[in-house]
């Protein structure tokens, strides 16, 4: 009836629960809270739009989503948020179109950016350089993006750590998965994991990249035809949690055992979920909550004139064993 899912819906009125404008009981439903002040003055509209591109997985959104509502309401309590999902197809150009349709009544306040495409990033700079924008990014920008402050996770020692692993126990022979548009972090990530082969002295070959789509039928595909060539990996690092499932099923339905028979370690950008898999991965170490926080305390930093000391904050990663849940 309101055009989003349950969960997002559920999550929201936990927002407004927080901020005790609602009140939720358990079997007897939700109302309104104590602070819920209908008769209050409006004040005027600020408004932050938070842009996310390349989104693939909804349940992976929905929480990231929900944690950067907690972290802004936390932050910039007196302002709205609005979410949206970007199209595979000129993302620009919806970026142009809210820009204008909600600078006409001075209610855009800021841009939160969620790993958004190289030219999604060229229009936001654009209107921090016009318009004195305030925007930052949660996710390495490009290198021609001088003015957007951004905070990624360390995507160099990501890449060494997941090398490591794998090189430490005896694998010769690693097969790294990649999805099919790169972002700045991911070359990061490679150049870790090259780095870390070159310490070992491993041979040339070592290594063997494939770059594809996150669609299931294409990853079964393209993991059964390299698990049945002569000298096949024996060890796997993927770039989501999406290809580290789908390699384990993959390695399963040809009655391979995993990690004896094929060893899969993954990257595991969020913390929510990526413990079900029950896989070796790297993650940041703090939680995507505090993450998002310190984007939303960053932003305030921004709006209210503040330097920035740091434009681009590097977060920390370790390696989480497969028993390890968070």
């Amino acid at each position: 009836m309101l055009g989003v899912s349950p969960v997002m819906a559920n999550r929201a009125m936990n927002v407004l629960a927080d901020r005790r404008l609602l009140t939720r009981h358990r079997r007897r439903g939700t109302f309104i809270g104590p602070d819920f002040r209908p008769n209050t003055p409006p004040q005027a509209l600020r408004v932050i739009h938070i842009f996310k591109g390349l989104i693939k997985d909804e349940k992976k959104w929905t929480a990231v989503i929900g944690d950067c509502l907690q972290g802004l309401h936390a932050v910039l309590p007196g302002y709205q948020v609005q979410s949206n999902i970007l199209p595979h197809h000129n993302p620009a150009n919806m970026v142009r179109q809210i820009f204008n349709r909600h600078t006409s009544d001075g209610s855009l306040s800021g841009i939160i950016l969620l790993n958004c495409p190289r030219e999604v990033q060229e229009i936001v700079q654009e209107l921090i350089r016009e318009h004195r924008l305030p925007a930052v990014s949660f996710g390495m920008v490009h290198s021609n993006i001088t003015r957007i402050p951004s905070l990624d996770h360390d995507q160099f020692e990501s890449g060494r750590l997941q090398a490591k692993f794998l090189t430490d126990r005896g694998h010769c022979r690693i097969l790294l998965l990649m999805q099919e548009h790169w972002l700045p972090g991911d070359n990061l990530l490679v150049d870790g994991i090259i780095q870390t082969l070159a310490d070992v002295g491993s041979s040339h070959g070592v290594l063997t990249t494939r770059s594809i789509p996150e669609d299931v039928a294409i990853i079964k595909t393209e993991i059964t035809r390299l698990l049945s060539i002569d000298d096949r990996p024996t060890g796997m690092i993927c770039r989501s949690p999406l290809f580290a499932e789908t390699a384990a099923e993959v390695a399963r339905s040809r009655s391979m055992r995993v990690p004896e028979d094929l060893d899969i370690i993954f990257d595991a950008n969020g913390r929510h979920f990526s413990a079900e898999l029950g896989l070796p991965r790297t993650s940041a170490k703090y939680s995507s909550r505090k993450q998002l926080t310190m984007v939303a305390e960053t932003l305030k930093k921004i709006i209210d004139g503040k330097q920035i000391e740091n434009n681009h904050i590097i977060l920390p990663v370790e390696l989480v064993g497969p028993e390890q849940r968070e």
